[in-house]
């Protein structure tokens, strides 16, 4: 009995030395779990037309979001102009607001309606306007379009960051013009609808025969004013939204004919890390 023991015991170890030496080749699932998650997964590339269009489009937000440091005296003198008009608006406001809204008549209410939802769709109106040029074959037609595209996004982002700065109290959220309460979720100055609508007039009103020019212009200061015919935002407010609408699809469609391109940028820096540093970040192009 006491020989037969080593025997089982050599027997015992012959059998497991083979699986142990085939489970040393192989892997740990574990290991393989950590080899694919630290694994460094490769960017995903873009088509090269949108990449190109992305480029652009971050070009010319940084140009107009450092554009006050680059103003002309002819630039300084419509921005004092404007902010003279925004505070004497704010003072009249409730007054001209009422003018407004006692005109109203059936005709009237019926072409500040369409117009109200223009100034409610204008994204829309846009990729319309692009499709008409795409089954037109209007290379012209589509190339404004997608320019408004742009310059819809950018002032939709200016428009809505000066918003909530401002904090502007809508007709409907205040008891009399002139309420504020900054960074809050008010936000009627500068109107929204009225900058996007300006916005894609000014492309499309760029280097156009003065008669063209008038109709965009009309049309969009229509739908201005139909934001304050139905009490949804104050003159001063909509006021200011025209004046920004309209610099920056002026400057988007000016850049595009001219493919300009700045050697030197010059923008705001927030960043939050061990604190929070604010300070300006210098951009060159050599």
């Amino acid at each position: 009995m006491r020989r037969g023991i080593p025997l089982l015991i050599a027997a015992a170890v012959a059998l497991l030395v083979p699986s142990s030496e085939v489970s040393a080749d192989q892997p740990k699932p574990s290991q393989e779990r950590r080899l694919k998650i630290l694994e460094r997964e490769e960017p995903e590339r873009l088509d090269p037309a949108f990449e190109m269009i992305m480029e652009k489009l971050d070009e010319d937000l940084r140009y107009v979001i450092s554009s006050p440091i680059r103003m002309t005296p002819k630039a300084t003198a419509v921005t004092g102009l404007t902010v003279l008009g925004t505070l004497f608006l704010i003072n009249v406001d409730e007054k001209w607001a009422e003018e407004v809204v006692t005109s109203r008549e059936g005709k009237s209410d019926r072409a500040y309606e369409r117009l109200r939802v223009l100034g409610r769709n204008v994204p829309a109106t846009t990729a319309g306007l692009y499709l008409l040029g795409y089954f037109l074959e209007d290379r012209s037609l589509k190339s404004r379009a997608l320019e408004g595209f742009e310059a819809v996004a950018i002032t939709a982002l200016v428009t809505a960051g000066s918003g909530y700065l401002i904090g502007h109290k809508e007709p409907e959220d205040s008891t009399e013009a002139g309420e504020f309460e900054p960074l809050n979720k008010y936000h009627s100055m500068p109107d929204m609808s009225s900058s996007l609508v300006f916005s894609l007039a000014g492309v499309f009103a760029y280097e156009r025969p003065w008669h063209q020019a008038l109709l965009y212009y009309s049309i969009a200061a229509g739908t201005a004013v139909s934001r304050v015919y139905y009490e949804e935002a104050w003159p001063s407010d909509v006021f200011l939204g025209s004046v920004i609408g309209t610099a920056i699809g002026r400057t988007v469609a000016s850049r595009a004919r001219k493919g300009a391109r700045e050697d030197v940028t010059v923008l705001p820096m927030l960043e939050f890390n061990a604190k929070p540093v604010l300070g300006l970040r210098i951009e060159f192009r050599l």
